[in-house]
C-alpha cells in the first residue's frame, strides 16, 4: 500500500542529526539546547525575546535568518521569470551551489536589479555593478553563431542602478556579440563610479580634486589651445581657429568678455589638456578647467544662437574624452540636433541670402559635426538615428582652412597654417554612409516606407556595394606630401575598418553574414587594433568612449569570426591570435590609468580561456610556446613597463 504524502517519513538517527544540527541556531547552539528550527524565530528566542540567527556558519553569524528566507524566495521568483522569458536558460544544470559570500548577499539585497554594461551607456560614464550573466547553453549558442535564429538582435535592457530603469541597448552596439563571446561575470567597478546624475547642479557633474581653476599662464594656454586644433578640430571643426585666438587674447587683456566667449575659452583649455595629459603622460587640470567654464553656462543663451550651440558641442565633445564626467551624452546629443533644427542648418544657406562666408561655413560645418555626432553615438548604443537624412540639404562644406574664410591679407594666406579640414569633409562623407548602414542592416523592421530607401530585394548584393563604397572612400583619403598629418591619417583608417565592422558581423537584416563577409570582418578587427597598437606605441593615441569602444567591439569581433566561421579558424595562427589580442590587453591596460572601466575589463579572468576555446580547432602547438602566448596574455607587455602615472 503506497504511503500517504502527509504522513511524515520516518528519519534516521544520522538524517536527524544533521538536519537538528542544521535547524538550530546560533544562541542555541551556544547555551546547548534542543532549537526547534522556526522561521524567522525559534521558540527558545521567541520566548527569550533575543535575535535569532543561524548557526550553520560563522560567516552568515550576521545574517537574520528572515533575510535568507526572503533571499530563496526572490530567487525562486527570478528563476520563475527566467523560465517565462529566457527559455533556451537550463537553469538545473547551470551554476553549481556554492558557499554563499556575505558581502555578495548584502549586494543583492541592496541592489538587486542592477548589472553590467561593457560598452558606452546612456551617460558617457560606464557605470557598472556586480551582475551574474545568464549564459545559454552550448547548444544554444550554436545556434546563435550560425544565425539560425533572431538572437542577432536581442532586446537588450540593461539596469544601471538600483534607482534607475533598464535602459536600451540596440544591435549596432555590439552587445548580442557580448552576450554571445563574453561569459564570465564581472566585479563591479568602484563605488565612486555610481554617482547619479543631477541636472540642478552642474558643478557637482564633474569630479575634481581642487575645483574650478583661473586661467593658467598665456604660454600655457597656449600649448593647450594649440593641442585642441591639432588633434580635436580636424575631427570637429565646431570652432573658427582666429576667433577663439582672438577671444583667448581678449580675455588675458582685459578678462571682460561675453559669457559664450568665456565657456568657449576655457572648454577648449579643458580639453586640449585631456589631449595633453593622454599624450604628455602628466595629469593636467582639464576637470578644473571645464569647472570654470560651467560658472558661465547660466548665462549663455543656448537655446536661439550658434554660439550656444557650439558651447553645447564643446560640452558634449569634453564628455566623450572624459572618464570623469557625469553629462548624459545621449541627451547632449539631442539637444544638439534640437538646437541645428532651431537655427535652420539641415538647410542649404549660401552667401545669396546675405551672410559672410564664415558664416555660411561655420553654419555647415556645425551641422555636419552634430550628423557626424549623432551616426557615432547612436551606432554604439544601438539606437535609432536622431535626424534621417532625407530631412536636410547635405550640402559638404568647402574644403578651406579657417584662414581663407575670413578678409585675411596674401601675406597672411601664404603662411596660414593648416588645420585639416580636408580630413573632416572626408570624415562627413563618411558618416553619410554610416547612415545608410544604419538604415538598411540596423533597422528593426525591414520593410522600408516609400520615402525613404528603397526595400532591398538582394541584401547581400547591397552589402557588397556599400563595402565597395567604402573601399572607395578609404583610397580617397587625403595625403599632403608638404604637410603630411599621420594622426588624422590613422583616423580615417580606423574610422573606415569600424564602419566595415558595423557592415559585415551580423545584424538584423543580416543574421547570417557569408564567409567572404566574415573573412573580411575578421580582417578589418585585426587591422583596427593594430592601428590602435601603432596609434599607442607611437604617442599618438587619445584614449577616449568611441577607441575604447572600438578596442573591445574589434576583439569581441574577432573572436567571433572564428568561432562561427571555420575558414577563418583555418588559417589563423595561434601565435598570431594571442599576439593580436596581447596588444588589445596592452592598450586596455594603458587606458586604465585614464578609465577604470578599462582597468576592469583588462584585468578580467577567463580572457585566456576564451582564447584557448576559440582557437580549439587548430592544432596544437607545443605546451612550451603556448605558455608564453599566455603568459603574454594574462601580462600585457606594457602593463609593467613603468611607474608613470597619468
Amino acid at each position: 500500500m503506497p504511503l500517504d504524502q502527509s504522513t511524515p517519513r520516518r528519519r534516521g538517527d544520522s538524517e536527524r542529526r544533521q538536519t537538528r544540527g542544521k535547524l538550530a541556531c546560533l544562541r542555541c547552539q551556544r547555551r546547548k539546547i534542543r532549537c526547534d528550527g522556526d522561521l524567522p524565530t525559534c521558540k527558545n528566542c521567541r520566548n527569550a525575546g533575543a535575535a535569532c540567527t543561524d548557526g550553520l556558519s560563522a560567516r552568515l553569524k550576521d545574517l537574520p535568518r528572515a533575510e535568507i528566507s526572503s533571499l530563496k524566495s526572490r530567487v525562486a521568483w527570478l528563476e520563475t521569470i527566467i523560465r517565462q522569458r529566457c527559455p533556451d536558460v537550463d537553469l538545473e544544470n547551470g551554476q553549481p551551489h556554492q558557499d554563499i559570500d556575505p558581502a555578495m548577499l548584502e549586494m543583492s539585497t541592496l541592489e538587486p536589479e542592477t548589472s553590467i554594461l561593457t560598452s558606452v551607456t546612456d551617460t558617457p560614464q560606464i557605470v557598472t555593478e556586480t551582475q551574474q550573466t545568464i549564459q545559454p547553453s552550448e547548444a544554444t549558442q550554436d545556434q546563435i553563431l550560425v544565425g539560425n535564429n533572431a538572437s542577432t538582435h536581442e532586446i537588450g535592457m540593461l539596469s544601471l542602478g538600483a534607482s534607475q530603469d533598464s535602459r536600451y541597448i540596440g544591435p549596432s552596439s555590439g552587445y548580442f556579440l557580448a552576450r554571445v563571446m563574453l561569459s564570465k561575470s564581472r566585479e563591479s567597478i568602484g563605488d565612486s563610479e555610481a554617482a547619479t546624475f543631477n541636472v540642478d547642479i552642474p558643478g557637482d557633474l564633474i569630479e575634481s580634486c581642487t575645483g574650478p581653476l583661473p586661467l593658467p599662464p598665456k604660454r600655457l594656454a597656449q600649448r593647450m589651445s594649440d593641442a585642441y586644433f591639432e588633434f580635436i578640430h580636424p575631427q570637429y571643426p565646431i570652432l573658427h581657429h582666429q576667433t577663439t585666438m582672438d577671444g583667448i587674447e581678449h580675455i588675458y587683456q582685459s578678462g571682460n568678455v561675453s559669457p559664450a566667449t568665456s565657456f568657449q575659452v576655457f572648454m577648449v583649455l579643458a580639453i586640449g589638456a585631456t589631449a595633453l595629459s593622454m599624450r604628455s603622460k602628466a595629469r593636467l587640470p582639464a576637470d578644473s578647467y571645464c569647472l570654470a567654464a560651467l560658472e558661465t553656462f547660466g548665462k549663455i543663451n543656448i537655446e536661439n544662437s550658434l554660439q550656444g550651440l557650439q558651447c553645447l558641442l564643446l560640452l558634449l565633445i569634453f564628455a566623450l574624452h572624459s572618464p570623469s564626467t557625469r553629462f548624459n551624452v545621449w541627451y547632449l546629443n539631442y539637444q544638439c540636433l534640437a538646437a541645428v533644427l532651431d537655427l535652420g542648418l539641415q538647410r542649404n544657406i549660401t552667401v545669396e541670402s546675405g551672410i559672410s562666408l564664415l558664416e555660411q561655413e561655420m553654419r555647415t560645418r556645425i551641422f555636419w559635426v552634430c550628423i557626424l555626432l549623432d551616426r557615432t553615438i547612436c551606432t554604439i548604443m544601438g539606437r535609432p538615428i536622431g535626424l534621417r537624412d532625407e530631412a536636410c540639404e547635405l550640402r559638404l562644406p568647402q574644403e578651406m582652412e579657417d584662414a581663407m574664410l575670413t578678409a585675411a591679407t596674401p601675406n597672411s594666406l601664404s603662411s596660414m597654417k593648416s588645420f585639416g579640414i580636408p580630413y573632416s569633409v572626408h570624415l562627413f562623407r563618411a558618416a553619410q554612409i554610416n547612415s545608410e548602414i544604419k538604415y538598411v542592416a540596423n533597422s528593426i523592421v525591414q520593410e522600408a516606407p516609400r520615402y525613404a530607401y528603397p526595400p532591398q530585394t538582394d541584401i547581400h548584393g547591397w552589402q557588397q556595394n556599400v563595402l565597395e563604397q567604402l573601399d572607395n572612400w578609404r583610397a580617397n583619403i587625403p595625403a599632403r606630401a608638404e604637410q603630411p598629418d599621420e594622426f588624422m591619417q590613422l583616423v580615417c583608417q580606423l574610422r573606415y575598418h569600424g564602419l566595415c565592422l558595423l557592415l559585415l558581423r551580423p545584424s538584423p537584416a543580416i543574421l547570417k553574414p557569408t564567409t567572404y563577409a566574415l573573412v573580411r570582418c575578421h580582417k578589418s578587427a585585426i587591422e583596427s587594433i593594430k592601428l590602435l597598437n601603432h596609434m599607442y606605441r607611437h604617442n599618438l593615441l587619445i584614449h577616449n568612449w568611441i577607441t575604447l569602444h572600438g578596442l573591445v567591439l574589434s576583439v569581441l569581433t574577432l573572436l567571433y569570426c572564428i568561432k562561427a566561421e571555420p575558414e577563418v579558424a583555418k588559417v589563423t595562427q595561434p601565435d598570431e591570435l594571442m599576439a593580436t589580442t596581447g596588444s588589445a590587453l596592452s592598450i586596455l591596460s594603458a587606458s586604465g590609468e585614464h578609465w577604470t572601466a578599462a582597468k576592469k575589463v583588462s584585468g578580467s579572468a577567463g580572457g585566456s580561456r576564451k582564447i584557448d576555446s576559440a582557437v580549439a580547432a587548430k592544432p596544437a602547438k607545443p605546451r612550451a610556446s603556448t605558455s608564453r602566448a599566455r603568459a603574454g596574455w594574462s601580462y600585457p607587455r606594457n602593463a609593467r613597463k613603468s611607474n608613470i602615472r597619468y
